[in-house]
């Protein structure tokens, strides 16, 4: 539209440069002509800002207005034209330009018909010319002189020649314009469906991801639906699974569906042969849902408008679990490539439901191992307590004098009795723990007070051993997340082993400090140490290492478990480095009151694990 404003401005041009030359070009006729194209242009401009205001009219519009442009540019340049020696000024060639212009702009129709009408107005150009009603004139002085008239046949070969080249041009720049579109709607074509393409794979990585943490079954049933349902945009998807004797299906979940679709429906699978011939695994894809006898509730599709559905069999490793459905109102909605889609999207579905199940029963199995923990605890524990209390009474001498060698029996007996009760008292814990999983958010614990309680608990034990023992907290260190017992049952099983396995003078340290917005304890000692093959070992459940076992025939094995246990529910990590015959340091990172609930473990200069070795280094 901008280059249109220099044609007035150049036609002036022209016929200055053509009075300096010496044309005896007709000035007024041709800024006639110019103020008619600028006239024209004005027009043009008022109407372009239609087009900004009035955004739905924009493609008819549009259409009109190349239209009016492409006619009245035409009759401009048969002005031009005439006013500058006929068809023998070099004018004549913009035809073809503009011809090309037309054809690129305008459809085939409008753009012949405009050339057929130039044509013509060529002809009676050509024969105003030859019956002298257009004087000739020069552009210039060096131009060869018009003669007054020309044969007839020299027109008419121009003409014929001016016309061909309208017409092929036109028909050339028409081809090309319509292998362009083709091309470009080819293009856009591939570039939708790869867009749909990139969505679907989209919504499979987003989905694997949403699987991964989800856990149970109705959590991967209410993913997969809602999931599904956005990337295929469809009216609704659901998720039948295969009963265990592969007799009924059961409607487990479904997103956009009717609630009366899903309730309370069982699909036997005998009474129908849609469903069965889904189980042998063959898709099943329809457009047009009318035949009502083919799904068992029909009736509820066609309540809902479903006219395409479109089900594949979830396939685990040959075996058929289940069947993922996808409905949709439109008819013929599902394409090869949705069933491609689905296909394997319905393998990892399959995944991710069996994946659930066996965390389920996992779980339950867990629950019952607990529950049977606690139960055979609670039933040892009191007739445990009841024997205390009688070997109590008979060391005490209330039934008789004993002996020396009847006291070492019974003193014996008492110990033993106590690890009992030690034992089932830290089974109950860790069952206990287990099923509650200790929701560390509900409490808050003072640094400075654990300290007080850690060193009053300790420093007579380790004084009647012999051991220098020591505790080192800072004042001003910000609250623990997590129950004061809770931490401190963390701590005592710690410090005990530590000066249970330290010999005398040697000498055990418990160092608080903040690092990385967590409270660090290091529990140092120069005891015996854990021989390099049992540390892979050290916290399972009942394990203790055989240089322990050599020290204190006692032991049930679960403290270090416990420990464990409590650090990961709180959401901290633990940390060990022991060398045999040197000693052991435990580090242990717990969040404060404050610190968010997960946090990433990091390293750097507080990393534990140099620490530690600095810890052990000290203690050589």
């Amino acid at each position: 539209m901008r280059g249109r404003w220099w044609i007035p401005p150049a036609i002036l041009a022209g016929i200055l440069g053509g009075r300096l030359a010496g044309s005896d070009l007709p000035a007024e006729k041709l800024l006639l002509v110019a103020a008619y194209i600028l006239a024209y242009n004005l027009g043009f401009y008022r109407w372009s800002l239609d087009f900004a205001r009035e955004a739905a009219r924009y493609g008819p519009a549009r259409r009109r207005f190349a239209f009016w442009q492409a006619a009245l540019d035409s009759s401009a340049l048969f002005l031009l034209t005439a006013f500058s020696g006929g068809l023998a000024s070099p004018i004549r060639f913009f035809f073809i330009g503009h011809a090309v212009l037309i054809a690129f702009l305008l459809p085939s129709r409008s753009t012949y018909g405009l050339i057929v009408l130039m044509v013509a107005g060529l002809i009676g150009l050509a024969a105003s010319e030859y019956m002298g009603w257009i004087p000739p004139h020069a552009l210039g002085s060096a131009a060869r002189s018009l003669e007054t008239s020309r044969a007839a046949s020299q027109l008419f070969t121009e003409i014929l020649f001016l016309a061909t080249a309208l017409f092929l041009s036109a028909f050339l720049t028409a081809s090309g314009k319509k292998l362009f579109r083709q091309n470009i709607d080819s293009l856009r074509q591939r570039c939708d469906a790869l867009t749909g393409t990139n969505k679907k794979f989209k919504t499979l990585f987003s989905m694997i991801h949403a699987l991964g943490s989800a856990q149970h079954l109705d959590q991967v049933l209410q993913t997969v639906t809602t999931e599904f349902t956005a990337a295929l945009e469809v009216k609704g998807v659901s998720v039948k699974l295969l009963s265990d004797e592969g007799k009924s299906l059961r409607y487990a979940a479904a997103c956009g569906l009717p609630e009366a679709f899903i309730k309370e429906k069982v699909v036997e699978v005998d009474k129908s042969p849609l469903n069965k011939r889904i189980i042998e695994g063959e898709p099943f894809v329809t457009g047009n849902v009318t035949a009502s006898e083919m799904f068992q509730f029909g009736e509820v599709l066609t309540e809902a408008e479903i006219r395409s559905v479109l089900f594949l069999p979830l396939n685990l490793d040959g075996r058929i679990i289940g069947i993922l459905g996808a409905y949709c109102e439109r008819p013929n909605r599902f394409h090869q490539e949705d069933v491609d889609f689905l296909r394997l999207a319905a393998g990892i579905v399959a995944i991710a439901l069996e994946n659930a199940r066996a965390y389920e029963a996992v779980e339950k199995a867990l629950r019952e191992r607990s529950w049977f923990m606690m139960r055979v605890a609670h039933n040892l524990r009191a007739p445990l307590a009841a024997m205390l209390s009688i070997l109590e009474v008979v060391c005490g001498g209330y039934l008789g004098q004993l002996n020396d060698e009847q006291r070492e029996y019974l003193r014996r007996l008492d110990r033993r009795v106590r690890t009992m009760l030690s034992l089932i008292s830290e089974l109950m814990f860790l069952a206990r723990n287990r099923e509650e999983k200790l929701s560390a958010a509900q409490a808050a614990t003072d640094p400075t007070l654990l300290a007080r309680r850690i060193r009053r608990t300790f420093q007579d034990k380790a004084a009647e051993k012999r051991v220098n023992f020591m505790v080192d907290a800072p004042e001003d260190l910000p609250p623990l997340r997590g129950q004061l017992e809770v931490i401190e049952q963390m701590l005592e099983n710690l410090i005990s082993n530590a000066i249970k396995y330290t010999p005398t003078e040697g000498s055990v340290n418990v160092r608080f400090s903040q690092t990385n917005g967590k409270i660090r304890f290091e529990i140092s000692d120069t005891g015996i140490g854990i021989p390099a093959a049992d540390k892979a070992k050290l916290f399972t459940e009942f394990f203790r290492a055989e240089n322990a076992k050599s020290v204190a025939k006692d032991g049930t094995g679960l403290g270090l478990a416990i420990v464990k246990e409590i650090v990961d529910n709180l959401d901290g990590r633990i940390l060990a480095e022991s060398e045999e015959g040197v000693g052991t340091v435990f580090v242990v990172d717990l969040p404060t009151a404050a610190a968010p609930e997960k946090t990433a473990a990091t390293t750097g200069p507080s990393d534990p694990t140099q620490n530690a070795m600095e810890g052990l280094t000290r203690h050589k």
